[in-house]
């Protein structure tokens, strides 16, 4: 991704995290394991919505967004199908790294002396946010005046941030992350051609439906349990309610699914887990909740986006 300054200033993306126990998602992306109420999205301009299907051609701009749910410092990296990491937050045009609760910002922001541009190669690049309610030393891994990084590699720069971030509690940081894909130019397409005669259609068999594997906790009394091609439940006798979502948020991470939201709700008697993820281009819901002494667990996948506020309403998964 190349940065211009008025004609060509080049500037530099990036993006941490950090994590007292941090694990590595399929794609070399840092993840916290451990639900916090500190909240960190981040996003492009053909993208707002965060579901990773947007297509940038190599010489188009691009606008990356980040947002926050209270006061942390915020760091943004940019990696390219080949490994290549730019530092976007912090960096000698925006200042410091901190940001107030609810706060968005743009990368540039309107009026901003510089650009971000798609410079290839072909491939899937990945912007990675990390939000923390300390603030990170990057200097072992970048060089903030210049915007040049040191390590180079998702892989190196989830090894790096996991060093950085280790030492925090385990509710003080988290990260986000969103893919675009990057295309050749329109005028390196060839023009297509006629072909006679007309091709007739191809029959497509129709994409198996998802299924995730989820079995109850092992040791655990369980009182009853359901399951069918898009949901399963399970209820404990008793037990933790946090350990329940530990237990499956961790299960469904190892599968390569995306946490994306999260929220705890009710009170220290009756709390109440929700969490939605994402993998590609699914999507699951889980919810866990203490009922009559017992832990009821839902858990439903390709469900239609909603937020956790509208959750109450959605009776998908209750038996």
């Amino acid at each position: 991704m190349k940065k211009q300054l008025f004609v060509t200033s080049l500037v530099s993306l990036m993006g941490l995290v950090a994590q007292a126990n941090p694990v590595f998602n399929p794609q070399s992306i840092i993840v916290n394991p451990i639900p916090t109420s500190l909240q960190v999205q981040t996003w492009v301009n053909k993208d707002p919505s965060g579901y990773s299907n947007s297509t940038y051609y190599i010489g188009e701009n691009i606008t990356l967004y980040v947002r926050v749910n209270q006061d942390a410092y915020v760091y943004l990296f940019d990696i390219n199908a080949n490994g290549r990491i730019d530092l976007v937050q912090p960096n000698a045009y925006s200042g410091a790294s901190f940001m107030q609760a609810g706060e968005t910002r743009a990368f540039p922001a309107q009026g901003a002396r510089y650009q971000f541009t798609v410079d290839g190669p072909v491939g899937t690049d990945q912007v990675l946010a990390v939000a923390s309610r300390q603030q990170l030393s990057l200097s072992q891994m970048a060089d903030i005046r210049s915007g040049q990084m040191r390590v180079q590699g998702a892989g190196n720069l989830a090894r790096a941030l996991s060093i950085v971030v280790t030492p925090l509690p385990d509710q003080d940081w988290v990260s986000d992350t969103v893919s675009y894909r990057v295309a050749a130019q329109y005028g390196n397409y060839p023009q297509p051609q006629p072909v006679y005669p007309a091709p007739q259609p191809v029959y497509q068999a129709p994409q198996p439906p998802v299924v995730i594997v989820v079995n109850p906790i092992p040791g655990w009394a369980v009182v009853g349990e359901d399951r069918n091609g898009s949901d399963y439940s399970v209820i404990y006798q008793a037990g933790p309610v946090q350990d329940v979502y530990g237990y499956y948020d961790r299960d469904l991470i190892a599968k390569g699914w995306v946490r994306v939201n999260y929220n705890v709700r009710g009170n220290r008697n009756r709390p109440e887990y929700w969490a939605e993820y994402r993998r590609g281009g699914e999507r699951a819901q889980l919810r866990i909740r203490l009922e009559k002494g017992q832990v009821r667990v839902n858990l439903g996948w390709n469900q239609p986006h909603s937020d956790n506020q509208n959750y109450d309403n959605n009776q998908h998964g209750e038996h």
